[in-house]
């Protein structure tokens, strides 16, 4: 009982003491947890300023490791040219040679398009000229010494009297035949075309558009280093203010120049920090003028018709007509204003957005200080004017497409991922570009007169190296503004008579001899089973008469044309035409007319064969494909291939013909045009009028039609011979090295004098002779007997003493003579070269009595039988028997 008792007293003390201690323990639990969260936020900073330095090492090593990169990488492009170096499309590089067409102003142009400056340069520029006494002189960097061997300190320029021509090349004191200007780019994007552009040095800036350039871009620009940490605090600030008008960028004038050469146009952070990594090493080893110069060349400023705008110098041609020290203030703050988006404050096509943005910079010039409030208000009320834009096309924008797909097409693999970073170095021969150009757009003007404006044809035109297949100029319509269709790469037409080369080369490849003759007469020819065919001659006239192979080419005979395929085989013709890389026709007679389509390209490439020696080269844009970038894919020496299609005898044959065409043939109005240029070629007229002929070193292909493929109502000679004339006269002027006096001519062909009229060796007597280039076996083995005395039976009766003679018949000889269709007037056929018509009279003692020779027209002459060929018939008379005189 007790102790239950005591139980039972105990519990509530029990549970009071519990209390107390329960209350003790929880307030020395917290007073113990209290230092714990004390010594964990030390920790937790701790740790957060541990990651923060690791964070800012990485950083910084990052940094450093990118700075080391594009240190290499921007060394790289200084020592090998900053200009040439970058990714682009560049035109073959000019070569100075004596005695080229150029003026001292003219090479000043050239040399500020390919990047040289006037007065003093850096590294950046391909170097300096200054122009003194009518002589040039240049002084290249060692980056920009071109294909030459040496790398000269100074070259000069000498120039005749007349100053039309260059005389005299030196290089340090010493005589030079020739030397190499750095390559001028042609565009910075394959879609891009670009107008002539001249490097800009930072004293040819205006002072006033220096002023709207830096207040409108970077104020700062030459107080703060490459980045700028208070610009990108203010253009946070800016733009998160919703009533500050003028809104700025964080990036300064040297990130974006490094944006736009050097990185993708990609937007993060990564390139961010790679743009500022960039940025320090760029301004490390370039003044910061010339960083600013090559911002104002490089930066895009939009588009006009076909041109992409590329610098302030080009923007204020195209935009306004005017150079940049004419610019006023208000359109130097038009083309400041452009920079942020060319697109939408275009003064052309947004004039009155344009306007706004061009107050904005002026508000910003005037803030900065650059110019009075009276100066901002007047430039402010003016109106945005623009000049007509005088050239509608880009330089070459036909040959930059043909590139573009030619690197696409060999660079497969790879030309997605670099082609940001390509660097494309081409065969275009800017200067023949120029000429090419201007010879067709001239021929263009005139026939768009003849055709009084109803209709507008187009014209293409394509120029090939046929030794190494280079490209030297292209045009492909008359207007790339208008028209992006290449119409020298991509435009099938019937190609005519020009053809009709390829016919004779099969004949001749199979031992046809080019003076085998063929009737000029009408022929239906037979092929497959039932098939008839019957071509005429162009204006459907015939001569009605044999006539060699050779002439059937030179006068472009269409039935003797024929004949000589049906001779050699169609199949054959049909492989040789697809051997010379022409599409291959298929087997009808009237493949010989060239009713097969090609293009001028495929034309350009097949002749390169003919004046290659039978060495045909596939047409080569492009010389050399280089990454300007880590990662880009590059290609070197990208040679055209070659292969010999025909034999050097048979080209030189044929070459010998085509020259023909031009002495006396269809194309003859062209022959006046070359002195000490040896030329040959051929006419072609289907719908389209047609020209392709070449010199030793140049083949050049012409065409001119419509796009609708309507007839064109013109012969080859009057619609593209004159496009061709002009430009291979003026090229071979500013480049005599794509003369030549002569075509190379095999060790196996000689020369020999034929009749034309027979195809024989021609005779002391025959009237006409011609000197025809032929391989030894198509050599005739004998002399015409056609025309004068062919036994020399008068000759011998002349020179006999009449006691010889016995007067056994007496009979009146007719005059021998033949009817020459060709001649004014019937010729003596059978006459000595003396012009006596008569034997000489016997002496009166003698008692004798020669024949006398009286000349009776047509006793003796030439008829046509019925199978075409001619023959030789006379009418003579013989007394009979038993008559008056008659003695036995």
């Amino acid at each position: 009982m007790r102790s239950e008792l005591q139980t039972a007293g105990a519990g509530p003390r029990a549970q009071a003491a519990r209390q107390r201690f329960g209350r003790a323990g929880r307030a020395s639990l917290y007073r113990d947890a209290e230092p714990r969260s004390a010594r964990l936020l030390p920790r937790l900073l701790r740790l957060s300023g541990a990651l923060l330095i690791a964070a800012v090492v990485a950083t910084a090593a990052a940094f450093a490791y990118l700075y080391i990169h594009y240190s290499k990488i921007v060394d790289q492009r200084l020592a090998s040219g900053y200009l040439t170096s970058r990714a682009g499309i560049y035109a073959a590089p000019r070569v100075l040679r004596p005695g080229q067409s150029l003026t001292a102003e003219r090479l000043a142009e050239i040399l500020r398009r390919a990047g040289y400056v006037e007065g003093e340069a850096s590294r950046v520029w391909n170097g300096r000229f200054r122009m003194e006494g009518g002589a040039v002189e240049i002084f290249p960097t060692e980056s920009a010494a071109g294909a030459d061997a040496r790398v000269f300190a100074a070259v000069r320029v000498e120039f005749e009297r007349r100053g039309a021509q260059v005389s005299r090349l030196w290089g340090d004191g010493e005589r030079l035949e020739h030397f190499t200007l750095a390559p001028e780019a042609l565009t910075v994007e394959a879609g891009e075309k670009n107008a002539d552009r001249a490097a800009l040095s930072y004293a040819e800036v205006p002072v006033v558009l220096r002023r709207a350039i830096l207040s409108i871009e970077d104020r700062r620009f030459f107080e703060h280093g490459p980045v700028d940490l208070r610009g990108i605090a203010r253009a946070a600030f800016s733009w998160g203010d919703e009533a500050q008008e003028l809104k700025q960028g964080g990036s300064t004038i040297t990130q974006q120049l490094v944006k736009n050469t050097y990185l993708t146009p990609e937007r993060t952070l990564r390139r961010k920090f790679r743009e500022a990594a960039l940025a320090t090493v760029i301004e490390r080893r370039i003044r910061k003028e010339d960083i600013f110069a090559l911002y104002c060349n490089e930066i895009y400023l939009g588009q006009r018709g076909s041109i992409a705008v590329r610098g302030v110098r080009q923007a204020a041609r195209v935009f306004f007509g005017k150079e940049l020290k004419d610019l006023s203030l208000a359109e130097s703050a038009t083309i400041a204003g452009m920079i942020q988006s060319p697109g939408r404050y275009a003064p052309d096509r947004r004039p009155e957005v344009s306007r706004l943005r061009r107050n904005t910079v002026i508000a910003a010039m005037l803030r900065d200080g650059a110019i009075t409030a009276e100066e901002a208000r007047a430039a402010c009320e003016e109106p945005v004017r623009v000049a007509p834009l005088e050239r509608a096309d880009a330089t070459a924008p036909y040959f930059i497409d043909y590139v573009s797909r030619t690197v696409e097409e060999r660079m497969a693999d790879s030309v997605e991922d670099g082609a940001q970073g390509l660097r494309v170095y081409t065969t275009l021969d800017l200067d023949l570009q120029r000429v090419a150009e201007e010879a067709v757009a001239g021929q263009l003007g005139r026939l768009e007169k003849v055709f009084k404006g109803r209709r507008r044809p187009q014209a293409a035109l394509v120029a090939l190296d046929p030794r190494t297949g280079h490209v030297l100029a292209m045009v492909g319509g008359s207007s790339y503004a208008e028209s992006q269709l290449n119409r020298a790469t991509d435009a099938r037409r019937q190609p005519g008579s020009v053809f009709k080369p390829v016919v004779y080369a099969a004949a001749l490849e199979q031992g046809i001899s080019p003076l085998t003759l063929s009737a000029d007469a009408p022929k239906e020819f037979a092929y497959d089973v039932r098939g008839r065919y019957r071509p005429a001659n162009y204006g459907g006239g015939f001569s009605m008469r044999d006539v060699t192979l050779r002439a059937g080419l030179v006068r472009s005979l269409n039935v003797v044309t024929v004949d000589a395929a049906m001779r050699t085989g169609l199949t054959r013709v049909a492989a040789l035409a697809g051997r010379l890389g022409l599409p291959k026709p298929q087997a009808y007679p009237s493949l010989a007319l060239g009713t097969t389509e090609a293009t001028p390209l495929e034309v350009a490439t097949a002749y390169t064969a003919f004046a290659g020696g039978g060495r045909l080269v596939k047409a080569n844009p492009v010389v050399r494909v280089e990454g300007a970038v880590e990662g880009a894919s590059a290609l070197d020496g990208l040679m055209a291939p070659s292969d010999q299609v025909l034999k050097p005898a048979t080209a030189y044959m044929l070459t010998d013909m085509l020259s023909a065409v031009i002495d006396r043939g269809t194309a003859r109005a062209a022959r006046g045009a070359f002195k000490g240029t040896a030329v040959a070629g051929k006419t072609g007229t289907s719908r389209d009028g047609w020209f392709a002929g070449y010199t030793p070193n140049l083949v050049c292909v012409v065409w001119v039609g419509f796009d609708d493929n309507e007839e064109l109502g013109l012969t080859g000679a009057d619609a593209s011979l004159p496009v061709w004339t002009e430009f291979v006269r003026r090229a071979v002027e500013l480049r005599p090295e794509l003369g030549g006096e002569a075509f190379s001519r095999p060790a196996s062909v000689t020369f020999a004098d034929v009749d034309p009229e027979t195809g024989l060796i021609a005779a002391p007597s025959c009237p006409q002779r011609e000197r025809v280039a032929l391989a030894p076996a198509y050599v005739p083995d004998h002399e015409c007997s056609l025309h004068g005395d062919p036994w020399g039976l008068l000759a011998l009766a002349a020179s006999t003493p009449s006691s010889v003679l016995t007067p056994t018949v007496r009979t009146e000889a007719p005059a021998l003579s033949v009817r020459d269709s060709n001649a004014p007037g019937a010729r003596a056929a059978y006459a000595p070269h003396a012009e006596a018509s008569a034997l000489p009279a016997a002496p009166a003692t003698s008692g004798y009595e020669l024949p006398v020779l009286r000349e009776e027209p047509r006793a003796t002459r030439v008829e046509l039988g019925r199978d075409g060929r001619r023959r030789l018939t006379n009418d003579l008379r013989v007394a009979p028997k038993g008559a008056d005189g008659w003695q036995e």
